[in-house]
């Protein structure tokens, strides 16, 4: 598998978690807005607007957070493979033999 395909899912799984996270927020603000009996507003209808809205938003951060978390970790991963072929890499070339002009440390 390609890594610019796989950074693109793990890229696309982090927008998607925001967007669910966003229509969570949203839909709250519509459930605050939307048919509110303003003529005739009671406690109990406050406070009944506001337990949707609070369960709307967090209904889209607990729907949402999953895939954000997933696509970030699997960007870190992406990273961290990276850095550990450059590492490799690395190790992996001879190393120039010391001349006899560099000092020594003792």
């Amino acid at each position: 598998m390609s890594d610019r395909f796989t950074r693109f899912w793990a890229r696309l799984l982090v927008v998607l978690g925001l967007i669910v996270v966003v229509i969570g927020l949203v839909l709250a603000v519509v459930a605050l807005l939307v048919e509110m009996p303003w003529g005739r507003i009671t406690g109990q209808a406050v406070l009944e607007r506001a337990f949707v809205a609070l369960s709307l938003v967090l209904s889209g951060i607990l729907a949402g957070s999953p895939f954000i978390v997933f696509g970030e970790l699997l960007l870190i991963a992406l990273d961290q493979r990276r850095l550990l072929a450059a590492i490799h890499e690395r190790l992996q070339r001879p190393e120039p033999p010391l001349s006899a002009a560099a000092p020594r440390v003792s």
